[in-house]
């Protein structure tokens, strides 16, 4: 038992490595400069999410197979291949060629790691408190992505490609904690014929009421979320701000996500579930008010929106995890990041171009729209289910 527990500093340090990237405060100034307009950033983006739309559910099938080790040691080893690619292209091709292995490594990794945690709290018996671990799992990662962004900014005023060499170099750290990870004691699953199981797991994720809702309101917190992620930078620079400051300001909207993932078991306990849900709502109205007002002083309703994102993701997971049998766990947590991907390789490109054709401010009300008319009806959906499920449990428990 206390072997297998040092799953959960290994990972800690693993999430904070792979999250560790010094290049992203500085990759629209970085685009830019290679002369890429909006639509073709946020097409790179969406091709991100398109290769791992592709590789989230096989990845999730191959981990649940042949054990989340072996998947996360994959994601170790193709991470700073991909870094690789970025720091010596120039091109949109080679750009979107990055992504794509980055996307390989990212999806080895996406769900197992979850997936990991979970069960290795049912093997200590402590899977009660998986959202505090997840939470904690998150809030390191988001710290790792806020230190690098200090770094990473600083160093592009260097040089604008010196924090893509040096994240190469951070990324091949996450190998050693992979290798020595401890892969759980559970049930796999038989690989008799993939393709028959991953149809029918993923048919059970979208037929199961409360399951398919979670996945589906989950799909649009992630795709809005990494689309702020970027148009934040360009509000950044609509507004005037020097890109010295890009990475401390990304450092704090990382540091604001942490915090919101880090307090989400304390403060679900205090609000309950039904308010602890419907407190995601307010992520709405910080992206209109972006694109009604263009001042300094809405720079606060960024990193609220960070913090509501961050709350959000232990807070999802958890649910979902209490409904998936722990043999499927890694591929329905890939089928869940598959449908955010979806989501987001829609929304992306979208996105870029009403930026382009009409303004940043016509698109951050008309996300901001879009986010409170899907909340809203989703919620409303999930709440009702969930009363749905706990009244049958209920009558189940009195017979």
């Amino acid at each position: 038992m206390t072997n297998i527990r040092t799953n959960l500093w290994k990972l800690y340090f693993y999430k904070f490595l792979g999250e560790f990237y010094l290049i992203i405060p500085i990759l629209i100034p970085y685009y830019e400069s290679n002369n890429l307009n909006s639509t073709q950033i946020f097409t790179i983006q969406a091709a991100y999410a398109l290769s791992i739309l592709v590789l989230e559910i096989p990845s999730g099938y191959l981990a649940d197979v042949i054990g989340r080790k072996k998947t996360i040691i994959l994601g170790a080893i193709f991470m700073p291949v991909g870094l690789a690619v970025y720091a010596f292209s120039h091109t949109f091709f080679y750009f979107i060629l990055a992504e794509f292995i980055i996307a390989v490594a990212n999806s080895m990794r996406s769900g197992s790691d979850s997936a990991l945690i979970y069960d290795t709290l049912i093997q200590l018996k402590e899977e009660s408190e998986y959202k505090k671990f997840e939470g904690r799992s998150f809030y390191y990662t988001r710290i790792g992505t806020a230190l690098s962004s200090i770094i990473g900014g600083l160093f592009a005023l260097i040089f604008l490609r010196l924090p893509f060499y040096i994240n190469i170099a951070t990324s091949s750290l996450m190998l050693p904690f992979a290798l020595l990870l401890i892969e759980p004691e559970r049930k796999k699953l038989e690989a008799a014929n993939p393709l028959k199981d991953i149809l029918r797991i993923c048919r059970f994720s979208f037929t199961h009421p409360q399951l398919r809702l979670l996945i589906l309101y989950a799909a649009m917190i992630m795709s809005t979320g990494i689309v702020g992620v970027w148009a934040y930078f360009l509000y950044y620079e609509s507004i005037g701000i020097s890109i010295g400051f890009f990475g401390l300001l990304f450092a704090i909207f990382q540091l604001a996500s942490a915090l919101g993932s880090w307090k989400a078991h304390a403060l679900e306990k205090i609000i309950g579930e039904k308010k602890s849900f419907f407190i995601l709502l307010f992520i709405a109205p910080t992206f209109a008010l972006l694109g009604i007002f263009k001042t300094y002083l809405l720079i606060p309703l960024i990193f609220l929106n960070a913090f509501l994102w961050g709350f959000a993701f232990p807070l999802l997971m958890d649910y979902l995890n209490r409904l998936i049998k722990s043999e499927a766990r890694a591929t329905v947590l890939s089928v869940a990041n598959m449908s955010g991907s979806l989501s987001f390789v829609i929304l992306s490109p979208l996105f870029g171009k009403i930026v382009d054709s009409f303004s940043l401010a016509t698109a951050f009300i008309l996300i901001g729209i879009y986010s409170f008319v899907y909340g809203i009806i989703a919620l409303t959906f999930i709440l009702r289910r969930f009363q749905e499920l706990r009244e049958a449990e209920q009558a189940d428990g009195s017979n």
